[in-house]
């Protein structure tokens, strides 16, 4: 991937992305029970997993937003923080990288093999049916193995911190934040060797952050996050020989391959520049 300027990314508000969001859930605080996310071990695919190349995107209804010239790729291991303004486009990305949106000029390879696991901003507000958690995930992942396939369902459950008093209670009567895990639950059971979360932690308590965060760090697969915590990114974007921030302003996606970390140096030194003339 070719690098590009870094471009600042801290200033106004653009026109917002059709599902950019504005505010964020607060983290609840830490609670004393035990919760243990975890993403299965995966066979390594062969490079590369996926690729945009030169692609853009612009939507009929609104004149002013284009993504242009868009070239990043995602690898076993690659991790990436995409960061921007409100609007600017962070979450169309996610979408064209898992296929739900087409680009309008360029194109999109992927791997015939490959699994995408994604957790959206917006899911736990569409999780309003009334079947329970056990009978969602069976009617999602049919094909169980070992023991009972509700209980093997329950046990998945049971790891991602979602109670077992709550595994048969209908769906729509669950918390945002049991709603999450019932996604996350699904997300792991898919085998995913690419993860494409945008913004996770809503919903989320400090306790499931950290795990989510220490899920992450032992995945083998590619992970790709939006999000507006900071010291998760940081978690996740840690390892420069591995980490990418994406900066995606104005049209245009700017990579810059170092740790969040050094992003966020660099950033301030420009600040401070900035501020002394």
């Amino acid at each position: 991937m070719s690098k590009a300027e870094k471009t600042k990314g801290k200033g106004k508000n653009a026109s917002n992305d059709h599902d950019d969001q504005k505010s964020v859930t607060v983290p609840q605080r830490w609670h004393d029970y035990y919760v243990k996310f975890h993403f299965p071990d995966l066979t390594e695919l062969a490079r590369p997993l996926l690729q945009l190349v030169e692609a853009g995107f612009c939507y009929p209804d609104r004149l002013g937003f284009k993504l242009s010239a868009v070239d990043v790729d995602i690898d076993m291991g690659t991790r990436v923080a995409i960061i921007g303004p409100n609007g600017s486009g962070k979450s169309t990305l996610l979408k064209l990288i898992a296929g739900d949106l087409a680009p309008t000029e360029g194109q999109v390879s992927r791997s015939q093999k490959l699994r995408i696991g994604q957790y959206s901003q917006h899911v736990v507000e569409v999780l309003t049916m009334e079947e329970n958690a056990v009978e969602y995930l069976l009617w999602i992942h049919p094909d169980q193995e070992g023991m009972s396939k509700a209980e093997a369902v329950r046990a998945k459950l049971g790891k991602f911190g979602l109670p077992k008093e709550n595994h048969l209670t209908p769906i729509d009567k669950l918390s945002g934040g049991q709603k999450a895990r019932i996604v996350f639950t699904s997300i792991a059971m898919g085998h995913p060797h690419v993860l494409l979360l945008d913004e996770p932690t809503n919903h989320l308590d400090m306790q499931s952050i950290d795990t989510l965060a220490d899920a992450l760090d032992e995945f083998a697969g590619g992970v790709v996050l939006v999000s507006h915590d900071s010291r998760l990114i940081s978690r996740v974007c840690d390892d420069e020989t591995r980490s990418q921030i994406w900066v995606v302003e104005d049209g245009a996606v700017n990579t810059f391959d170092r740790t969040f970390e050094d992003y966020k140096d660099e950033l301030m030194e420009e600040i401070k520049k900035e501020v002394a003339d």
